[in-house]
């Protein structure tokens, strides 16, 4: 085996384990046989939050409003309310629960800017 081939092995390796990492920690976070998804909104100090949960356990804890920048929560529970009643409906067709501004906007939990 040549030197320049151990990096590319190593590489592949590597990518190979943090695939299976990802998928086992959202199989593994994902609802079991039928389990219903429900949220809980919280306030903290930085705004509101919530959770979203599935046979008593939480899933998701999202403390902060990922489409701001910094460390803000949401500024209402509506708000709050609203992102993770989207996010329920995004893990039940089987979508990455992620945000952004755009996507936001799109379902009118964000200002059009």
């Amino acid at each position: 085996m040549t030197i320049n081939k151990i990096p590319r092995i190593l590489v592949a390796a590597v990518v190979v384990a943090a695939a299976i990492t990802v998928v086992k920690l959202y199989s593994s976070a994902a609802p079991v046989n039928g389990e219903t998804l429900t949220y809980k909104c919280f306030e903290q100090e930085a705004g509101w939050g919530y959770d979203i949960v599935t046979g008593g356990r939480i899933i998701i804890h999202q403390s902060i409003d990922p489409a701001l920048p910094g460390r803000r929560g949401f500024a209402t529970k509506a708000q709050a309310a609203a992102d993770a009643a989207i996010v329920i409906g995004k893990i039940k067709l089987g979508e990455t629960p992620a945000f952004n501004v755009p996507v936001k906007q799109q379902t009118g939990t964000f200002p059009a800017q």
